[in-house]
């Protein structure tokens, strides 16, 4: 893979705005919603406070105008015909990004918690990633880098990374577009895929542990997994995303994946009174085995659930992975085989146009 880093500028704001660049994101989120119809009357209420707490985060963590910033560049990189889609990292958690095209993973759909990204009281330095489908050529990146270019830079950056996987869907959807003329995505604004996640014929086809060619699960441990356990559900792909490592697919494989997901020791503990903060410094804790962090908070967590949870809870939390990051993959994975399902002609020749590296 080949990665450019494109610095992001300090955007000079309209007038009315000048003052309150909160108050212009959220415009720009708000107009971006209304305007893709992602608001209805029994999201409306959930999507508005959601949307309004993470950008209330992003402002005390002084984020707010890096991300006017990457909007502008998604916008420009749309004008010079670069496609992106999400890349790897946990800010498909994050409502904001998707109504503003970073992503195309509503976290609302699937129960993604803000928090593992951005910590109220904890802020994190994020830098975002995008995959596009193919080597930018240097005149693409010296208009690109020319749009961006500002006097005054925020000192953050936009890392955009050539990977055969937004290659390869890339040109399938060219394919199938050349041939029946019928877009499956939009690789131009963040892959806002057109597929159904529910598609039977391709949760079917993992039963036959025909893996090639599908993005995260081409894994020689998965095949018999696949053939007596095939995932049935997008759910079902999401787990199994999370568990293809070594360690955490025996782990969770064989014992009850209570803890599979990094979120659920954060659900938990702040369920016993732990702050957004402190769980997140708790599953960091987990992970990295830092044993005087663990007896600090052993004494809350024993004192809700017992022992017997915190014992389970630390086992499984040295292989648990965040559901954010999952759920990305379980898109790229789950686009490709149906792709490969419904279009295996395109597909094939797609892929062949594209160099097999790690990602399949």
């Amino acid at each position: 893979m080949s990665e450019y880093k494109i610095s992001v500028p300090r955007l000079k704001l309209p007038k009315k705005f000048a003052k309150s660049p909160a108050k212009y994101l959220r415009k720009i989120v708000i107009d971006n919603t209304e305007g893709r119809g992602l608001l209805t009357p029994e999201n409306r209420e959930e999507y508005l406070q959601r949307i309004d707490h993470e950008i209330a985060v992003f402002e005390r963590c002084g984020y707010v105008e890096y991300l006017l910033g990457v909007v502008k560049m998604t916008k420009e990189m749309s004008l010079l015909g670069i496609s992106y889609i999400a890349g790897r990292g946990v800010f498909s958690a994050s409502l904001v990004f998707y109504c503003l095209l970073i992503t195309n993973i509503d976290p609302t759909k699937h129960n993604l918690m803000f928090a593992r990204f951005m910590p109220e009281d904890s802020p994190k330095f994020i830098e975002v990633e995008l995959l596009i489908d193919k080597l930018l050529c240097p005149s693409h990146l010296r208009d690109l880098e020319q749009a961006m270019a500002c006097d005054e830079s925020e000192g953050h950056s936009v890392t955009l990374v050539a990977s055969n996987i937004a290659g390869l869907i890339s040109r399938t959807n060219h394919e199938i577009w050349d041939k029946c003329g019928l877009m499956l995505t939009d690789l131009y604004n963040g892959c806002d895929l057109r597929i159904p996640l529910d598609d039977a014929e391709t949760y079917r086809s993992f039963h036959y542990g025909d893996l090639a060619g599908i993005y995260c699960l081409n894994r020689r441990r998965l095949v018999n997994e696949m053939h007596f356990n095939p995932p049935t559900s997008f759910d079902d792909l999401v787990c199994l995303c999370a568990i293809n490592r070594p360690g955490a697919f025996e782990m969770f494989s064989e014992n009850d994946s209570r803890y599979c997901f990094q979120e659920e020791i954060m659900r938990d503990a702040m369920a016993c009174g732990f702050s957004e903060a402190e769980a997140d410094d708790l599953r960091r804790a987990v992970g990295r085995k830092r044993i005087e962090k663990l007896e600090l908070y052993r004494p809350r967590w024993v004192t809700k659930y017992g022992e017997a949870s915190w014992q389970t809870m630390t086992e499984q939390g040295l292989y648990s992975y965040p559901k954010a990051h999952a759920v990305v993959l379980a898109y790229l994975a789950y686009t490709t085989a149906y792709l490969k399902t419904h279009f295996p002609e395109e597909f094939t020749r797609a892929a062949l146009c594209v160099a097999v590296n790690d990602d399949f």
